[in-house]
C-alpha cells in the first residue's frame, strides 16, 4: 500500500511538470509563431515586442492552470515573502547580480582593452536625455544612473519578474525537487549528511535543468528578430543557454534558502537591470558571443564563477532553509507523513 502511494504521487507529480511545461512553452512559442506571420509581416519589431509581453507572463500563467486541472490547490505558493528571516537572500539578490556583471565586464575591458572607451561616449549621449551640463562628469553621470537604476530594477523590474519567477522558480523548481529527491523543498535535515547530501544533489540538478528549459524558451524571441538582425550568429542561442543555467542557479538558491519566490524576483529585475551597464563602458558595437554583457562568455565570467560557488558549496543547497515559512508550516517528506498515518 505505501510503496503504491509514492508511485501514484511520482506520477501525479510528473503530470504536473508535464501539464506545466506544456502551457508554459507552448502558448508563448505558438503566439510568436502566429505573431511572427501576422503582425511581423509589416512591422517585424511590433511582433517581437507583443511577444515578449506573452512570454513573460506565461510562466504565472501555466502555474495557475496546471493548479486547477489537478486540482492541487493553491498551498505551497512561495508568495509569502519570508523578509524577516530570509532579508539576508533579499540583500543577495540584489548585491550579487552587480558583482558578476562588475567582474564580468572588467575580465572582458582587461581582454579586450581596445573595446573600453575611457571617456563614456555612451554615458555623454545621455546628457541630452538628462539635461545635464556638457562639462559633468561623465563617471558621476553613470554612478548616478547606477544609483537611480537600482530602484527601478528593485521595484520595476522585481515586480515584472514575477511572471517569470511564479513559473520557473515557485512551481517548476519544487515540483523537479520532488521528483529528485523524494521530498519537499527545505525537508531534508541539516544534520543528516546521507539526506542533506541527496538533497542538494537534486537542487543542483533542478536548478541547472530549469536554467536549460529557460534558456531554450527564450529562443523564438531571438528568431523572430533575425530579419532586423541578420548578422545575428546563431551559435548565440547555445552560449545564451549556459548563461540562463548559471543564472538559475543563483535564483534556486536565493528561493530555497529564502523560502520565498520574491528574491529571486527581485534578482531576476537586477539582472535584466544591469546587464546593460558594461554597454555603456564600450566602444564600437557589443559581440554577443562575447560581452561585455552577462549574457556573453567572458562578460557573465562573473555569474559562472558565482554559480560554481554554489554547486560546488557543501552547504549553500544542502537542505538548510534559514527562513522557514512565516506563514505556512515548513515542508515535510511526503513518505515521512504516510509512515506515521500507516
Amino acid at each position: 500500500m505505501f510503496e503504491r502511494s509514492i508511485t501514484m504521487d511520482t506520477q501525479l507529480n510528473t503530470k504536473r511538470i508535464l501539464i506545466f511545461l506544456a502551457f508554459a512553452i507552448g502558448i508563448p512559442w505558438t503566439a510568436a509563431l502566429v505573431l511572427y506571420l501576422t503582425v511581423g509581416a509589416t512591422d517585424l519589431l511590433k511582433a517581437a515586442t507583443l511577444a515578449n509581453t506573452i512570454f513573460v507572463t506565461t510562466p504565472a500563467v501555466a502555474n495557475a492552470v496546471t493548479r486547477l486541472i489537478t486540482r492541487e490547490g493553491w498551498r505551497r505558493t512561495w508568495l509569502w515573502p519570508n523578509f524577516r528571516r530570509g532579508w539576508r537572500f533579499y540583500l543577495a539578490a540584489m548585491l550579487l547580480p552587480l558583482l558578476a556583471v562588475a567582474v564580468g565586464g572588467s575580465i572582458f575591458f582587461l581582454l579586450f582593452p581596445q573595446s573600453f572607451d575611457p571617456n563614456l561616449g555612451e554615458v555623454r549621449k545621455l546628457y541630452a536625455a538628462l539635461s545635464l551640463a556638457t562639462e559633468t562628469n561623465p563617471w558621476m553621470v553613470l554612478l548616478f544612473i547606477t544609483l537611480q537604476s537600482s530602484i527601478l530594477w528593485l521595484f520595476k523590474n522585481g515586480l515584472l519578474s514575477i511572471g517569470e519567477e511564479f513559473g520557473w522558480r515557485a512551481y517548476l523548481l519544487p515540483k523537479l525537487m520532488e521528483r529528485f529527491t523524494g521530498a519537499e523543498p527545505g525537508s531534508a535535515p541539516a544534520e543528516d549528511p546521507v539526506q542533506a547530501s541527496r538533497y542538494a544533489a537534486g537542487a543542483r540538478k533542478a536548478a541547472l535543468l530549469i536554467g536549460l528549459i529557460w534558456g531554450v524558451w527564450h529562443w523564438p524571441l531571438f528568431l523572430m528578430t533575425l530579419r532586423l538582425t541578420p548578422d545575428f550568429p546563431l551559435m548565440f542561442l547555445l552560449v545564451y543557454v549556459l548563461s540562463t543555467c548559471w543564472l538559475s542557479v543563483l535564483l534556486c538558491w536565493v528561493t530555497l534558502r529564502s523560502g520565498s519566490v520574491w528574491p529571486a524576483s527581485i534578482g531576476h529585475g537586477f539582472i535584466n537591470g544591469t546587464s546593460a551597464l558594461p554597454k555603456l563602458l564600450l566602444k564600437g558595437p557589443a559581440n554577443l558571443l562575447l560581452g561585455p554583457g552577462p549574457s556573453g562568455l567572458i562578460g557573465g565570467i562573473g555569474f559562472t564563477i558565482l554559480a560554481l560557488v554554489l554547486l560546488f558549496s557543501r552547504r549553500a543547497f544542502a537542505g538548510r532553509k534559514e527562513a522557514g515559512s512565516e506563514k505556512e508550516r515548513a515542508f515535510t517528506p511526503k513518505s515521512r507523513k504516510r509512515v506515521s498515518n500507516v
